[in-house]
């Protein structure tokens, strides 16, 4: 007879764990973050998977990529963070309501698709933060202190910059959804000769997405151009023509459909930064530590694979 699974409820440290290994891909850098060493971490993982009955983490060339059961797990951890970390606040009798402005610089895409539901988490936390979103193509210097915080889809981040990868955004070709049709997914070289292209405005100070637009589609295809992600989406919705999206839209939009698989070369990290001398602000510290869980928890539930590779 099988054995069954354990009947008792899994301690929140074990949550922790999972959670942090899942964050770096990594025992070795998750051993750091937890102070446990080597072999008790791997003990520890040994143990929640025996709770479990099933494994949580692939490993593959020693990079630990979480299952759909891990997935499962890591994203409770991240669901409950904010909890954790309001109560840890009231513990210490520190911060206990940080009040105050966070300016926050974030691309409109993910302002309408993947920000509401952090923020109503959050504010229902900590409603003495009054939260303010600076939405555009042009990123709000951090630097010049033109916001506090920044959510950006980038391969790099300034070195000086502090904060953390929470996953990747995919990227795929997406039209109007047709009703009582099934989906059709075509090969790019296929779909770049089609006419009815949505690219962006033209910018010598252009981003890898126009780079790739440009070179992939033909101009006599390009039918309609906009400035930014958002807009872009609006006329697929409309039913103006196609345009490259972030693979989100298709678990965020109930009118578009992705008519390509993801393309490899535009996957990109989405970064939570700020500046290094206001990182202990109690408002913006608490701003990291619950947005940077809720992100990550939002992004992997609309796009189940992105949080795999975030370190």
């Amino acid at each position: 007879m099988p054995t069954k699974p354990s009947t008792n409820n899994l301690p929140w440290t074990d949550f922790q764990i999972v959670l942090v290994t899942a964050r770096h891909a990594s025992v070795a850098k998750a051993c750091k973050v937890l102070n446990m060493t080597h072999a008790t971490l791997l003990r520890k993982l040994e143990a929640i998977e025996s709770h479990f009955r099933t494994r949580l983490f692939d490993r593959v060339r020693g990079k630990y990529t979480l299952t759909t059961a891990g997935l499962e797990i890591a994203q409770a951890a991240e669901s409950f963070l904010p909890l954790a970390l309001a109560a840890e606040s009231r513990a210490r009798g520190q911060d206990l309501r940080p009040s105050g402005e966070v300016r926050i610089s974030v691309a409109p895409i993910i302002t309408q698709l993947l920000l509401p539901p952090v923020l109503q988490q959050f504010s229902g936390i900590f409603p003495d933060i009054k939260i303010e979103i600076s939405s555009s193509r042009e990123h709000a210097s951090i630097r010049r202190r033109e916001a506090d915080v920044a959510i950006r889809v980038s391969d790099n981040v300034a070195d000086w910059l502090v904060g953390r990868k929470l996953g990747n955004v995919d990227f795929k070709i997406f039209a109007r959804k047709r009703t009582g049709q099934a989906p059709t997914q075509m090969p790019i070289a296929e779909l770049s000769k089609r006419k009815g292209w949505i690219g962006f405005e033209r910018d010598e100070r252009d981003l890898k997405f126009d780079r790739w637009l440009g070179r992939t589609v033909p101009e006599d295809n390009v039918v309609l151009r906009v400035d930014n992600f958002f807009h872009a989406l609006t006329m697929v919705e409309a039913g103006l023509g196609m345009a490259l999206l972030p693979a989100f839209v298709e678990h965020g939009s109930r009118k578009v459909q992705a008519v390509s698989d993801a393309i490899d070369e535009l996957r990109t990290p989405l970064w939570l930064i700020t500046h290094p001398e206001i990182k202990n602000t109690a408002r913006i510290n608490v701003v990291m530590r619950a947005f940077g869980p809720a992100l990550t928890h939002a992004l992997g539930r609309m796009q189940p694979d992105s949080t795999t590779a975030s370190s």
